[in-house]
């Protein structure tokens, strides 16, 4: 009698915890590094810890396995306190910092202020122990009941890379949002959304075109420092890294979105309201309704909306990145990119800043939807008055590129979009002829305004065209056909038109011949 095949998942056994970080980039004399601390269930042939990538922290083999679902579930490790150490490629200690402590949902972030030598260095996190009692008793209940678990053996429990940037550094840094710029998610419907929960690194697909732009954008910027900026939770970390691996992408640091954050603030505003209604309606009940309605619904917004979340992270990147630096931009049309890498230069600009600022941002509502509450508008001005106090009144962009995809506004439609949300006539006032950014088709399209810029030359442009044979981008194959119609079709300013007669012969010339 054949025996059948045992089809059972791995039984988990254990507990490992590890640290996701996902890397840092800053300057000589500022930098920091952030992470979440959190339990992961393994099985015994997980314990091997040399087949642990920290610096992702997935296990080998799980990279091709790993979707968001499956880290929906992590839990959080609450209060660990942690140690910082950072070695430079040698392997030499460069900087060791003091205790730091993460918050309740293992949450953490180490501000270096020591002058770190400028290059690539490695960090590790290091636990040291837990500031509370609940997580010390329940991590006490675990290993009580399982025999040699690894849970009380674990020290070092993340990695990451910590790239400095020296003080006078005047070249480029790119900025990327991820889901219709980099990544061909489906982000226009509730089954797109939801299915994106369930895939896996192998299954998450390129636009067409793109990771051969992020490369050749790097070499031809001797090695600029690419960040990415996602309105996607946080628990899509491990799945984006190995995402970003798979498709030979270097990053210097990948920021997504904390919900919980979000979902907690709301929680604490009700109860502070419950336990303090004489302060709730000190200035009368219309007023104060009016507040919490603000509040909850901005809150309530903000889950699904972009805008505070990603200015406050560029904001608060600039301040660690050196005066000088340039940046290049890259975003899409669905959402409300192109109006928050214009407000990112304004405000950088020192354009609107103070009360003014915070007012403004409070009262925005842009795409039918207030999605900055208060406490938002305030944090935003406090990163603008530090970005003035270091760097000064400067717009760091050098460039800024909005895909342009069939579910959003065209180029004309969205400048208009932004003069009407801007107070009156900022935009004339301080762009003039010049576009505070560009709308485009696409990795082709976004190829030829950097070459344009002088930031790619055409054999480059001809290698991003070459990475796109083959794709699906919106629902149709990219072949010879498709690329020499394409390129007809791009929104690109006059000044691009040489640039494009001049690719469209290369390509004919290549196809024919």
């Amino acid at each position: 009698m054949s025996q059948e095949p045992n089809t059972s998942q791995p039984i988990i056994t254990d507990i490992k915890r590890i640290a996701v970080c996902g890397g840092s980039l800053g300057r000589e004399r500022r930098s920091y590094v952030r992470g979440q601390v959190v339990d992961v269930g393994i099985t015994d042939l997980m314990k091997a810890d040399g087949l642990w990538d920290l610096m992702t922290g997935l296990f080998k083999g799980d990279e091709t396995k790993i979707t968001p679902f499956l880290d929906f579930s992590l839990a959080p490790v609450r209060k660990p306190v942690l140690k910082l150490e950072v070695s430079d490629n040698s392997g030499k200690l460069i900087y060791t910092s003091g205790k730091i402590k993460a918050d309740e949902d293992g949450f953490f972030s180490c501000e270096i202020r020591d002058k770190l030598p400028v290059g690539f260095h490695d960090f590790q996190v290091i636990l040291e122990g837990l500031d509370s009692f609940r997580q010390y008793s329940k991590d006490l209940a675990h290993l009580n009941a399982t025999e040699d678990s690894i849970l009380g053996k674990t020290t070092i429990v993340g990695k990451g890379k910590l790239r400095i940037l020296p003080e006078e550094y005047q070249g480029i840094v790119v900025t990327s949002d991820i889901d219709q710029t980099y990544l061909a998610t489906d982000i226009h419907s509730g089954k797109g959304k939801f299915s994106a929960l369930f895939e896996t690194p192998n299954q998450k697909q390129a636009l067409p075109g793109m990771p051969e732009l992020y490369r050749e954008l790097r070499i031809a910027t001797n090695n600029s420092p690419l960040a990415f900026i996602s309105a996607s939770p946080h628990f899509f970390r491990r799945t984006m890294l190995a995402t970003i691996a798979k498709d030979n992408i270097q990053i210097e640091s990948l920021h997504l979105k904390y919900l919980e954050g979000t979902i907690k603030g709301v929680f604490d505003k009700v109860i502070d309201t419950i336990f303090n209604p004489i302060e709730f309606l000190q200035n009368g009940f219309k007023p104060a309704w009016s507040r919490t309605k603000k509040f909850l619904g901005a809150s309530y917004q903000s889950l699904f909306d972009q805008m505070s979340y990603k200015l406050s992270i560029l904001l608060y990147d600039r301040i660690y990145l050196p005066t000088q630096t340039k940046e290049i931009l890259l975003g899409d049309n669905t959402e409300s990119d192109y109006m928050i890498f214009t407000l990112y230069q304004l405000i950088c600009m020192g354009k609107i800043s103070g009360d003014e600022l915070e007012e403004y941002l409070y009262k925005l509502n842009f795409l039918g939807r207030d999605a900055i509450t208060r406490d938002a508008a305030k944090k935003i001005r406090l990163y603008a008055e530090e970005i003035q106090r270091i760097h000064g009144p400067k717009n760091p962009v050098a460039l800024t590129i909005i895909n342009r995809t069939s579910h959003g506004p065209s180029e004309s439609d969205m400048i208009q979009k932004v003069k009407e949300a801007l107070p009156e006539r900022m935009y004339e006032a301080e762009f003039g002829k010049k576009q505070a950014f560009y709308g485009t088709e696409g990795a082709m399209g976004m190829a030829l305004l950097l070459e344009s810029f002088g930031f790619l030359d055409t054999n480059q442009i001809l290698s991003v065209i070459a990475g796109m044979i083959g794709k699906v981008w919106e629902g149709k194959l990219v072949d010879e056909t498709f690329l020499l119609g394409k390129i007809d079709e791009l929104t690109l300013p006059k000044e691009v038109e040489t640039t494009r007669q001049k690719i469209k012969e290369s390509l004919s010339s290549a196809f024919t011949s």
